[in-house]
């Protein structure tokens, strides 16, 4: 670790989120599901979006990230009577994370999808490796000016620690969910979130979407003109990705620059294998 690596670390942080609106802008509407990239987002939305067709009685997503019911501010929703939810990988501004600011200002539910930063690194470089054209190695040690990828461990510490500043400020807007947990018991963590969206949704209603995201169903529901979503259909341990140097610049990283790990130890190497 170097001066010059924290300080870049920490330059690029500020200006992204001194400058970085778009939670803000995006905040009018009935519930948001902020994650992660490679947390799980679209086996989530997936699930949720067919608890919400079946509740109120419209066609089941088209596609498996389910951006019809649950998209971003560029998606196109169907023109349905259901709640406006949507879906980013948004950071908040260094602005709303004050105390003050926070408490005046109106914001939706969120539900946080966060996940094993290991894991969504390797995910990630699976997903994107043929664009990166870089070895796993280099793509982990990242960009701290954050314009090399898509996300990597620099992106996902100031993700992290920004939102722990906001779920430290909530007054229960915040809803936490770690895809481990989710993959352990979907049933309950579906039903805990949707409460938190405001949804009651049937137990018979949550058993059918938890069975209709099962990873064969979701990649039959592939977007042809999007990337898959799914890129660990064996679902091998991300963490055998790892060498011994790879391993130790995570746990000095993770050590140094994380404030915000939300239960998770970067100095523990125990298995991270993905939902069956």
């Amino acid at each position: 670790m170097s001066i010059v690596e924290s300080s870049r670390f920490q330059f690029h942080r500020l200006r992204h989120e001194l400058g970085n609106f778009s939670l803000l802008k995006s905040r009018h509407c009935d519930g948001a599901i902020i994650s992660m990239h490679q947390s799980g987002t679209h086996w989530l939305k997936f699930m949720l979006a067919n608890a919400i067709a079946a509740h109120y009685g419209i066609e089941a997503p088209r596609y498996n990230h389910a951006n019809d019911i649950i998209g971003g501010n560029k998606d196109r929703r169907l023109p349905a009577p259901i709640p406006h939810f949507r879906s980013s990988h948004s950071i908040p501004p260094l602005l709303l994370c004050n105390r003050i600011v926070f408490g005046c200002t109106t914001l939706p539910p969120y539900i946080l999808l966060i996940r094993d930063i290991r894991a969504c690194l390797v995910s990630n470089y699976a997903k994107w490796q043929a664009r990166y054209a870089v070895s796993f190695a280099e793509y982990l040690r990242g960009d701290p000016a954050g314009r090399r990828f898509n996300s990597d461990i620099w992106w996902c510490f100031r993700f992290l620690n920004a939102w722990g500043r906001m779920a430290a400020l909530s007054d229960g807007r915040i809803h936490i969910v770690r895809y481990e947990d989710l993959a352990a018991a979907p049933h309950k963590e579906l039903d805990r979130l949707a409460r938190h969206l405001g949804l009651s949704l049937s137990p018979s209603i949550i058993a059918a979407a938890v069975s209709a995201s099962t990873k064969q169903a979701m990649a039959a529901r592939s977007d042809p003109a999007r990337p898959p979503g799914e890129i660990n259909p064996r679902g091998n341990d991300p963490l055998d990705a790892f060498d011994p140097a790879d391993r130790e610049f995570v746990r000095s990283r993770c050590a140094r620059y994380l404030r915000r790990p939300f239960g998770y130890d970067y100095a523990v190497w125990a298995s991270a294998t993905s939902r069956s």
